[in-house]
C-alpha cells in the first residue's frame, strides 16, 4: 500500500509540474512577449504556486536534498527574471522616452 501511494503522490506531482509548466510556456510565450501586465502577474502568483506545492511536501516529509534544492534554485531564477521585467518598473523606464516622442511629434504636426 504504501508504494502504491507513493506512485500517486508522484504520479500527481508530475501532472502538476507539467499543468503549470504548459500553463507558464503559453502565458509567456503570447501574453507576457506582447507586454500584457496580466501575465506578469499571471507568472508571479503561477509560478509561487507551481514551486510552492512541492516545497511545502518537501519540508513536511523531511526530504531535501539536492533534487530539491533546485526547486529553490528554480523558484529564485523565476522570481529574478520577474524582477527584471516588473511592469510598473518598466513603465518608469519608459515614460521619459515615450513622452518626448510625443512632444516631437505634436511639434511636427504644427509645422
Amino acid at each position: 500500500m504504501t508504494a502504491e501511494f507513493m506512485t500517486l503522490v508522484f504520479r500527481l506531482f508530475g501532472a502538476l509540474c507539467m499543468t503549470f509548466g504548459l500553463m507558464g510556456f503559453f502565458i509567456a510565450a503570447t501574453a507576457f512577449r506582447r507586454g500584457d501586465r496580466w501575465a506578469w502577474w499571471a507568472l508571479l502568483i503561477g509560478n509561487t504556486l507551481g514551486y510552492g506545492a512541492p516545497i511545502t511536501y518537501d519540508r513536511l516529509v523531511s526530504a531535501i536534498g539536492p533534487f530539491e534544492m533546485s526547486e529553490y534554485l528554480g523558484i529564485a531564477l523565476v522570481y529574478l527574471a520577474l524582477a527584471v521585467t516588473a511592469p510598473f518598473l518598466a513603465a518608469r523606464r519608459h515614460r521619459g522616452p515615450l513622452r518626448a516622442s510625443r512632444i516631437y511629434s505634436h511639434r511636427s504636426r504644427n509645422m
